[in-house]
């Protein structure tokens, strides 16, 4: 039920997002990838944000598509939890229009959750990275 078609190339209309929120230190995280651009906020709790963004490239483009096709995105399955969660965290990984609930209240298997973290992981790395490529 949750699987999806992940593109071969990646189309105007098409983007990638990440967020991380509610941990009680008071992170969270939010990543957007469009066709054209990157742009990322990562707060480590009680810090001040570190922030980047950039422009894409058909190779950046490409590079994320194909590692998503290697971590096997699209076969993750979530679901959530209707128990109430103390002291928990919410997280959501988006391709396109189909987003995957990841944190806290999130049932998934042991293979799905370490895709899942594989992918935002990769996300999140890859904007930091390549931001700081950027002239300012």
């Amino acid at each position: 039920m949750n699987e999806f078609e992940l593109p071969a190339t990646w189309t105007r209309d098409f983007a990638i997002g990440y967020s991380f929120g509610g941990s009680m230190d008071g992170s969270r995280t939010e990543l957007k990838i469009s066709y054209d651009s990157c742009s990322y906020m990562v707060q480590p709790g009680m810090k001040a944000p570190q922030t980047g963004a950039f422009s894409m490239t058909e190779a950046y483009r490409a590079a994320i598509l194909k590692k998503m096709h290697e971590l096997k995105v699209n076969t993750i399955k979530s679901e959530i939890s209707i128990s109430p969660v103390n002291d928990g965290h919410s997280e959501t990984l988006c391709f396109g229009n189909r987003c995957i609930s990841g944190g806290t209240s999130a049932i998934m298997s042991d293979r799905d959750k370490e895709i899942f973290f594989n992918a935002h992981a990769y996300l999140t790395d890859f904007a930091k990275k390549k931001s700081k490529k950027q002239p300012k």
